[in-house]
């Protein structure tokens, strides 16, 4: 006779959520896979397994093992780490179980099936407009058989195994009751997810054993090259955005009834400190204009629903070397585009506020507020999680990867990518490099690598001739005033001061080791200009074919006169203009444009 559980408290509680998160962890790739509602994106595994990991370690890190304790430490944890559509509704329901089982040190069969059936009427309200055939039916269905059943059984064991039986037919029905589920020929890949979830903690109780926190190769190699047919969607919003807001009474039926109009799937969770909205809109800044309205903004998220979905030749294309870099790239927005190219953003602080560049701070927004705003603003490398997630994703359907980024003497980005690539030993291949430059000269060696790619070179002739360009690739940056030089720290006030008052301008430049220097020093805007020119072409002589590319801060007029220069001294067609990244901008300023020169390799 099997072992039989009488009650719930909080290390049975504790325990049972570290399982389902370790079983959930195994399917990933599988979820990611049949995710085709709301949008075919290809990310709910991803964002499921990175809720519920966050879960899991707040409640493994818990020690006051109460049930109230432990259910607060779990709502809090999935608030603080909800991602996607289903983690944000997931991060709800626990909200509400939290809420429920407030003031109780243990739970009946009874008193559980009570409060997830609130838990899960309280999931459903955070929705602006629930849709049948999700997670919210197969929660729904679950919750209704533990109510009907739990007077039945005082066994827990025995009424979350027939519970799950209830939860995968309905989710076996899930077709039936959304179209795009039916088309697509898969269940909702969000309900699938919270079966799994419901599967793994049955397993706990009957064994008392969690499986591993990890992927198994196993796993992964079985649906490594199963794909689905793209479905088509016409998307009528472009973003799927995400915050988290804290305050004091905050309102969250007033921020829905605010939000509702500027997009759909539209999720507000949380208490009245804290909140964590979820949303598809055209109009991400607006959102967040509306939510920092209701308190303090936190943990800001955009993505491109569109290119996820829309770009066969990224993310799911089998077999191929994926090509990542940092948002200290500079190349013009389309060509990441066209070149498969993956980006990570850099953080910009803006004051107390930390926003990801160019997804949450267009680059004209950046130079407006560093030209007029008197808050301070600095850039900081991504957080190695950012990149983890990334590679996370791409290793489901590529050989390789390679991750090309700013030079570790300018920031700590690289050492971030390569802390994030450790954890995929044995896995995927990653190749992190330091390129040693950064802006247009990195945008120069990735575009030349995105070329290689896709001629199929070979991966380790690819890998040596990134090792080529870096020793053959240079940039010269013309500094017309030394205003933001002086104001990022980069020059003393009294070296800028004296600098300034015999007009010395300097044309700044990386050395072999990446780090910055002075390339020359002159006198006068004039000659900064002449001098820059002068350095670039100097050094493109040496080569028979070189490549170039012009950026600027602010001043189009200026690089448009390089590029000109540039392409009549060398008959060059192809030089491509775009702005600065902010990680260059911020410190040699507005009115700044830099040549970069990659000579043949």
């Amino acid at each position: 006779m099997g072992i039989k559980i009488k009650y719930l408290d909080g290390a049975r509680l504790k325990r049972s959520i570290i399982a389902s998160a370790c079983h959930v962890g195994t399917k990933q790739n599988e979820l990611d896979r049949i995710n085709v509602f709301p949008v075919a994106d290809g990310d709910t595994g991803t964002n499921m397994v990175a809720t519920l990991n966050t879960i899991a370690t707040g409640a493994q890190n818990c020690r006051d093992t109460s049930l109230e304790n432990v259910s607060n430490v779990i709502a809090e944890s999935a608030l603080e780490g909800a991602r996607g559509n289903s983690g944000t509704i997931l991060a709800q329901f626990f909200q509400g179980l939290a809420e429920y089982t407030r003031g109780n040190h243990r739970l009946s069969t009874g008193g559980f099936a009570q409060a997830a059936a609130k838990a899960v009427e309280k999931a459903k309200n955070a929705l602006a407009n629930p849709v049948e055939g999700t997670i919210l039916t197969v929660m729904k269905d679950w919750a209704s058989h533990l109510t009907d059943h739990s007077s039945a059984t005082h066994d827990f064991v025995e009424l979350l195994k027939d519970s799950l039986s209830r939860a995968k037919k309905s989710l076996a029905d899930t077709p039936n009751k959304l179209r795009v589920l039916k088309k697509a020929g898969v269940v909702d890949a969000g309900a699938q997810g919270f079966v799994h979830m419901l599967e793994g903690v049955v397993e706990f109780m009957e064994s008392g054993k969690i499986a591993a926190l990890s992927t198994t190769a196993k796993v992964a190699d079985r649906v490594r090259h199963f794909r689905l047919p793209k479905i088509r969607q016409n998307l009528a919003f472009t973003f799927c955005a995400e915050c988290l807001v804290e305050g004091r009474h905050i309102d969250t039926e007033k921020i829905k009834s605010e939000l509702a109009e500027l997009g759909d799937s539209l999720i507000v969770v949380g208490s009245p400190q804290k909140i964590r909205i979820h949303i598809h809109t055209n109009e991400p800044d607006r959102i967040f204009a509306v939510a920092s309205r209701h308190g303090n903004l936190r943990r800001r998220k955009v993505e491109d629903m569109k290119k996820q979905h829309e770009n066969p030749d990224r993310s799911d294309l089998p077999g191929r070397i994926a090509l990542v870099t940092d948002s200290t790239c500079d190349l013009p927005e389309e060509m990441f585009e066209r070149l498969n190219v993956y980006m990570v953003p850099v953080l910009v602080q803006v004051g107390h506020k930390s926003l990801l560049d160019r997804q949450e701070l267009p680059i004209d927004e950046f130079y407006s507020l560093l030209k007029n705003s008197t808050e301070r603003l600095t850039t900081s490398q991504p957080p190695p999680s950012s990149f983890k997630a990334l590679y996370n994703r791409l290793g489901e359907n590529h050989d390789a990867v390679l991750s090309l980024h700013i030079s570790g003497k300018l920031s700590g980005t690289f050492n971030g990518a390569r802390m994030a690539a450790s954890e995929f030993s044995g896995r995927t291949p990653i190749e992190v490099i330091d390129t040693k430059t950064t802006s247009a000269a990195l945008g120069l060696v990735v575009a030349e690598t995105a070329r290689l790619i896709k001629e199929n070179t070979d991966h380790g002739e690819i890998l040596a001739k990134v090792k080529s360009m870096i020793e053959n690739v240079r940039i010269f940056v013309a500094v017309p005033t030394l205003k933001y030089i002086i104001r990022s720290g980069r020059l003393t006030k009294s070296k800028g001061l004296l600098a300034n008052l015999f007009n010395i301008r300097p044309v700044i430049t990386l050395d072999s080791q990446g780090g910055a220097t002075d390339a020359a020093r002159v006198f006068g805007r004039r000659n900064v200009i002449r001098k820059t020119l002068e350095l670039a072409c100097r050094f493109a002589s040496t080569s028979k074919s070189p490549r170039f590319s012009v950026v600027h801060v602010q001043a189009p007029e200026l690089a448009a006169l390089f590029r000109n220069h540039l392409a009549k001294r060398f008959h060059a067609d192809n030089i491509f203009i775009t702005d600065a990244s902010p990680a260059l901008g911020l410190h040699v300023g507005i009115g700044s444009a830099a040549i970069a020169v990659l000579a043949d390799y």
